[in-house]
């Protein structure tokens, strides 16, 4: 569905801190591309490169008939000279240079020219070997000899610079510098090419995009919280959970997060609705630390809650709630499967009105239990009995039993994680819900990030240290599920 704003511009799409993240992700990828041309590049150039050796020889040009010393002959010598380098970069010379040599061709490159203003020749020729290059120079000037008197009869040549065999190569291996230059330009071009996917991705990273792409109603967005510890956080195994009770958590997170319970409320109360349910498309998206923030503003509003986890088969909340060594005295699955009273499922912390059924260990039936009747009436008591019932659920593309659970619930709301889920997969699981019993509101747009400075807030970003609720400020962390695979991460 598009909205009727146009936000269909490079500026309102564009999202540098998801480019530079997804750049970042890539850096491994953009240097693998750019070292393989750096190395095609350099297996190109040292295929064509081929090392060179040339050898010099000068030559005098004199006159026969005329004086060694006097003017006329520098000036005849001079014009024979001309006449002798013409013939030295002639066919006929090269010819009988091979001829003199016993070859077929002269694969040398050979070139004579006259010092300007003087009788002076210089020959230069160049090969591919050392050993050549001297035998080709040595036949040239046999054969100039021989053939100097066919130009003129009265020129003589004398040697003044005896070639000699080359001792090195003309210029070193210069294909580095080439290979540098596709270095860094495959680089660049990789970095773009990146750039350009992270901003095509189809995926929602800010309140314009979920408006623009997915058929759902904004509740609200809750940016991300960073941890806090700086470098100490590298050596904590697991993640921080953040919730709104918790001693360092966030100015700006507090309030986004009350901004949502109160949009949540207030739509909750104008339809009589009790029962609010939780869900995402993928794992990892932090609906279950949503769910819990929601259920604990709320409760601070003096309201009673009932956070249930709904997610059966892989329990969160303990991991959010239960302090490490801490032990229910009975399960949300005791407690519909009629072992224990609610009573002595019920979980409470420090949290005035705050009442929590969860699990410590999955079921592996757990679509069964969450669409059982025992499973309704448990809802149904807990609608009359409480203000508020928060159910967090599974993930909906892992199983189906979310939307077992809407099926008994008030209200349905999606957890969107920040350029995570791509949108055909949001709008799939939006249809989804609007086709279950209950009513589904909207979207909230979780972990929103900004590169630094863009935070609404300004600089009230770091806005202290809000609250100090005892217990609630160390609910612990999220643990991983074991056996149940990459599902069992933390969700942020």
């Amino acid at each position: 569905m598009e909205s009727t704003r146009d936000y269909s511009s490079l500026g309102d799409r564009l999202d540098f801190y998801s480019i530079f993240r997804d750049i970042l992700k890539n850096l491994w990828a953009i240097a693998l591309i750019a070292l393989a041309a750096a190395m095609i590049t350099n297996v190109a150039a040292r295929m064509n490169y081929q090392r060179s050796y040339s050898a010099k020889a000068m030559f005098a040009v004199k006159s026969r008939s005329v004086s060694a010393y006097s003017r006329t002959n520098l000036s005849s010598a001079s014009s024979m000279s001309n006449s002798l380098s013409n013939l030295l970069n002639s066919q006929l010379l090269k010819k009988k240079v091979c001829e003199d040599l016993g070859i077929n061709s002269l694969d040398a490159r050979t070139s004579a020219q006259v010092v300007n203003k003087t009788n002076l020749i210089s020959l230069n020729v160049t090969t591919d070997s050392p050993e050549h290059t001297y035998s080709v120079i040595c036949s040239v000037m046999r054969v100039i000899q021989e053939l100097t008197p066919y130009v003129s009869a009265d020129a003589v040549l004398e040697v003044l610079q005896e070639p000699s065999v080359p001792t090195g190569a003309d210029a070193s291996y210069t294909g580095y510098k080439p290979a540098l230059k596709a270095l860094l330009i495959a680089g660049a071009l990789a970095l773009v090419l990146f750039a350009v996917l992270s901003y095509f991705k189809d995926t929602v990273k800010n309140d314009r995009d979920l408006e623009r792409k997915v058929d759902a109603k904004l509740i609200g967005s809750i940016r991300h919280e960073r941890s806090r510890g700086g470098l100490l956080n590298l050596f904590r195994p697991k993640k921080d959970v953040h919730l709104i009770t918790g001693v360092q958590t966030g100015f700006e997170f507090v309030e986004r997060v009350k901004k949502v319970s109160t949009n949540l409320s207030a739509h909750m109360k104008r339809n009589e609705e009790k029962v609010v349910l939780i869900t995402s498309v993928r794992a990892h998206e932090g609906k279950s630390t949503v769910a819990a923030n929601l259920a604990i503003a709320l409760a601070q509003r003096e309201q009673t809650v009932l956070l249930i986890d709904g997610d059966l088969r892989r329990p969160t909340l303990n991991k959010i709630f239960l302090a490490k060594k801490e032990r229910l005295n009975a399960t949300l699955n005791d407690l519909v499967a009629g072992k224990c009273t609610v009573k002595d499922a019920v979980w409470r912390g420090s949290v005035k009105g705050l009442f929590v059924l969860m699990n410590t260990e999955g079921d592996k039936d757990s679509t069964d239990l969450a669409s059982s009747e025992r499973m309704r009436r448990l809802i149904d008591a807990a609608r009359r009995h409480f203000d508020y019932v928060v159910i967090d659920t599974p993930p909906m593309s892992l199983m189906p039993d979310a939307e077992a659970l809407a099926d008994m619930a008030d209200v349905s709301v999606l957890v969107v994680k920040y350029d995570y889920a791509y949108a055909s997969e949001i709008n799939e699981a939006a249809d989804t819900l609007n086709n279950c019993a209950a009513e589904f509101y909207g979207c909230i747009l979780n972990d929103q990030r900004m590169l630094p400075g863009s935070s609404a807030y300004g600089g009230y970003g770091n806005y202290g240290r809000y609250g100090n609720y005892g217990r609630n400020g160390n609910y612990g962390r999220y643990g991983r599920y074991g056996a149940y695979g990459k599902y069992g991460k933390t969700e942020s």
